[in-house]
């Protein structure tokens, strides 16, 4: 008798593994456009520092309840939220006649649960630094303009090595605004005709506020012995265990989204290099959209960022009023940038703001150029350290390319012992 050959059809897990990987291949494909300084600004919200008092034996003094107040008014502001949340350990060790504060990185930076980044007295006066700070506030400004970071040089102390490395970002920072260039396919916020045009898939790609869309950067000034930023500086310092070790070395970092930091790059490694790299990593597309899992860390900073980036100048122009009973502590700095030990540079003696705008296809706002500052840096004053093609690779290396080679060979590889395996029990 004749028997009919058993029909050879693959497993079914063989079709479950390559429909998953497609579709993880898929969604690599269709990764959002938008660049990551952009969508971080629009869609990563800042992580809580934590702000833990401590009083003395006795409990809290009068004066000390008030800047606890102050603070946890600060967390709770309509205008001006500050990331942070506020906690009493009437349990905690302290020894002093007066109640601390300790403040802590958000929870999620590893190594930081149990030690505090600066710990004070509790007074009005330390409660208003850890919470808003001038060099703060110009950050905010300069990042609600569409820059795609400014670059924070923390000083050595050392004037030749300080002005040296200033030049030499503003020079690295110029070239990469005139090189790089931001992805295709963004979407402007009120651009109907082209989001009739996109595919489903693609809402990531439509910009979700009206700050210009461009490739801008800046540098700001910062010097160790600023008591104004005293707290601010340790949020910078702490990033990394070992930065203590380099104290005697400029230090810059980019600040970009809402206010968050990469890590900074110390001495010789302030080069041309180094800084492309950084500046093609803000630029490029933001390939991963989940926040955890991109490099960087956020600064404590009292902004309300939606109600900021819905395009009310009014808020820019506040701008961090002073903690209740802090007036005479705080300036504000009306209609002025100047800033005493944080600083920019004096446009006479060479820009700090290096600005390229984006063409049309962005489709955003013409009014882009508005956020542009005095003394902007142009194509003659940026600097030739390095050939254009290395700011290409590196801004190819912010693309999710090798992840799509790595699936691709997968599922070749599993069809083909799917294949081997079916073969197998066909004979």
């Amino acid at each position: 008798m004749k028997i009919s050959p058993r029909p050879i059809t693959p497993p079914r897990w063989l079709f479950t593994l390559v429909l998953f990987l497609s579709l993880t291949a898929g969604g690599i494909l269709l990764a959002c456009q938008v660049p990551v300084f952009r969508y971080a600004l629009e869609r990563w919200p800042a992580d809580p520092y934590e702000l833990i008092c401590v009083p003395a034996q006795g409990g809290l003094k009068p004066a000390e309840a008030a800047a606890l107040k102050a603070l946890r008014d600060a967390a709770q502001d309509q205008a001006f939220p500050a990331n942070i949340t506020v906690k009493v350990d009437a349990e905690g060790e302290n020894n002093s006649s007066v109640a601390r504060f300790d403040l802590f990185y958000p929870g999620k930076m590893r190594g930081f649960l149990t030690k505090p980044i600066w710990s004070g007295d509790a007074t009005i006066e330390n409660a208003s630094k850890i919470v808003q700070s001038p060099l703060r506030k110009e950050l905010v400004k300069r990042i609600l303009t569409g820059e795609s970071a400014t670059w924070l040089l923390v000083e050595s102390g050392d004037p030749k090595k300080d002005d040296a490395a200033e030049k030499a970002l503003i020079e690295h920072a110029g070239k990469a605004a005139k090189i790089l260039t931001l992805p295709d396919g963004v979407v402007g916020k009120n651009d109907t005709e082209k989001q009739k045009e996109m595919r489903p898939g693609d809402e990531a790609n439509i910009l979700q506020s009206d700050v210009p869309l461009k490739i801008g950067f800046s540098v700001l000034r910062i010097s160790r012995l600023d008591v104004e930023e005293e707290v601010f500086l340790q949020m910078l310092l702490n990033l990394e265990d070992d930065l203590g070790e380099y104290s005697k070395e400029p230090m810059a970092f980019p600040v970009f989204g809402r206010g968050r930091i990469l890590e900074p790059l110390i001495g010789l490694g302030l080069n041309y290099d180094n800084v492309i790299e950084h500046s093609a990593y803000l630029t490029g597309a933001c390939s991963c959209e989940v926040k955890d899992q991109n490099p960087g860390m956020d600064l404590l900073v009292a902004m309300d960022w939606d109600a900021a980036m819905e395009g009310s100048q009014v808020i820019i122009d506040k701008m961090l009023p002073p903690l209740e009973g802090t007036a005479a502590l705080m300036s504000q700095n009306k209609g002025s940038h100047s800033m005493k030990g944080s600083h920019a540079a004096a446009p006479q003696g060479g820009a700090t703001v290096v600005t390229k705008e984006v063409p049309d296809q962005a489709h955003v706002n013409e009014e882009a150029d508005e956020g542009k500052a005095a003394g902007q840096v142009g194509e003659d004053g940026t600097g030739d350290g390095a050939p254009e093609q290395n700011a290409d690779e590196a801004q190819e290396q912010g693309m999710p390319l090798m992840p799509l080679v790595l699936i691709i060979g997968l599922v070749i590889v599993v069809i083909g012992a799917g294949t081997v395996m079916i073969k197998k029990n066909a004979d």
